[in-house]
């Protein structure tokens, strides 16, 4: 037995933490989160220390993200390194061409402070993800942080309607901050509609995984019997969890993102599909579940409070504000993207640096197009910053866990491989489809939370068959 129980929490601690200070998105916070990061890494160590050749083979198990995610975050160590001109000619001649007779150390990096800061962020994200494949093991852990996930939305969900409810502006962490719409610890609605995709997403999961943990029961026959089992029904952990997913759906349609709310219900309808087509044999309840959540949470709830001014922001989105429109259009967010393919075309192998987009975007630009600090599409900054090649890795690493999941949807019978792959295939779809408008990975918060649940989604596919009836919790 191993003792990391500790190490295990303190990832938790960490999954709730992550969106409480601007969802991390300040170098004070990005510092304690590499802090953090390191502690749960050895920590981990130290409490596998007397069984290293297991923790070798635990992590050989998932020998494959580990190195595709390893190789990625090693992009921007070699960016900020510096290189004899010669070398730098062949790697990047645009940024030998940029750099050279302005600075004394030539890099691959134009913005070496901030490829810096990126480098030891990148290479916490890979410590969690590392620590959390070995921590999130079983089925109880996997529950466990699952829950935490979504008991961390509800509660960003909940702090974003009392601060929306009361008009809140304040300044926080020099940052001047106004509730005009549901953004929990936020400082954009966008990256508040992010994380609740996550936490949705995997709450819906675990409701899909919990479906098959009541057990038989026997029917009731008089009122009485009736009345008891509406209350008891009322009060289990299955009621109290669709309560929690009605919350976190009330807050991603009031942060009136439009790409945020078209990416979840686009990824649960697709996932949903693609789950029933998958089952050899579909439960009456799975698709009961699924059509409920379409119907109760985009007919009723989202009448209810509003989801048709969302549909008015998509609307509008075809008036510029050049034309006088009421609504930035996606048109006018992609100049930057568009800029961006400059980048990529200047610099294609190395990129420009990670986290230098904000100050060279500046050289492609044209007059009157404004100024942007990230691309509002996580493909083209990716790409920018890091090179095509490290792009390509990355998405290598995606499509790796699209496939594991899709895997255990089509061969696992149990009920919690099945609900969680369901719920982090849904989280990976949401994104993919809300980053080409939106810059949500280059959020702390967001990009490490979905990093855990693709590390959630390997250990759901490594999880041994047939050693229990029933992986799920009895409620």
């Amino acid at each position: 037995m191993h003792n990391d129980r500790w190490a295990f929490w303190g990832l938790l601690a960490l999954l709730c933490w992550l969106p409480l200070p601007l969802g991390s998105n300040r170098t004070f916070a990005v510092a304690l989160l590499v802090f953090w990061s390191q502690i749960l890494l050895w920590g981990t160590v130290f409490a596998w220390r007397h069984d290293l050749a297991g923790l070798s083979a635990r992590l050989t198990l998932f020998r494959w993200p580990v190195g595709l995610l390893g190789a990625f975050i090693l992009v921007p160590w070699l960016q900020w390194l510096p290189l004899p001109a010669d070398w730098l000619a062949v790697l990047s001649p645009e940024a030998l061409a940029v750099s050279q007779g302005v600075v004394d150390t030539l890099r691959v990096s134009l913005d070496p402070g901030q490829t810096q800061l990126y480098a030891a962020l990148s290479f916490a994200y890979w410590s969690v993800f590392v620590a959390a494949l070995v921590l999130v093991r079983d089925s109880r852990r996997l529950d466990t942080l699952a829950l935490v996930l979504v008991g961390s939305g509800v509660f960003q969900a909940l702090l974003g309607a009392a601060l929306f409810s009361t008009g809140a502006t304040y300044r926080l962490f020099f940052s001047e901050l106004t509730h005009d719409r549901v953004k929990g610890a936020f400082v954009y609605h966008n990256h508040m509609a992010g994380y609740m995709e996550i936490c949705l997403s995997v709450g819906i999961g675990l409701m899909l995984a919990r479906l098959g943990g009541g057990g038989k029961q026997r029917p009731s026959t008089g009122w009485k019997e009736k009345l008891q089992a509406a209350i008891d029904f009322s009060l289990s952990p299955k009621m109290r969890l669709r309560l929690m997913l009605v919350i976190m759906v009330i807050a991603l349609v009031l942060t009136r993102s439009r790409m945020g709310n078209t990416g979840f219900f686009a990824a649960l309808l697709i996932v949903g599909l693609l789950t029933i087509v998958l089952s050899r044999r579909t439960a009456p309840r799975t698709v009961a579940l699924i059509a409920s959540l379409v119907i109760i949470d985009v007919v009723v709830v989202g009448s209810w409070i509003g989801v048709e001014k969302v549909i008015d922001r998509i609307q509008e989105t075809s008036l510029t504000d050049e034309g006088g429109g009421r609504e930035e259009s996606f048109e006018f967010r992609q100049v930057a993207a568009e800029h961006a393919i400059g980048i990529v075309e200047d610099f294609p192998v190395l990129g420009s640096g990670a986290g230098s987009f904000y100050g060279t975007y500046l050289r492609y630009r044209t007059f009157r197009q404004g100024y942007f600090d990230h691309a509002h599409n996580d493909y083209a900054e990716i790409a920018a910053d890091f090179g095509g090649p490290a792009t390509l890795l990355l998405g290598v690493f995606v499509l790796s866990a699209v496939v594991s999941a899709v895997l255990v949807l089509a061969r696992r019978r149990s009920d919690l491989p099945r609900g969680l792959a369901f719920g982090g295939l849904m989280a990976i779809v949401a994104f993919l489809i809300h980053s080409t408008v939106d810059f949500n990975l280059q959020i702390p918060a967001n990009a490490l939370t979905l990093l855990v649940v693709f590390a959630m989604l390997w250990s759901v596919a490594s999880l041994p068959r047939g050693n229990v009836k029933n992986n799920s919790p009895v409620d």
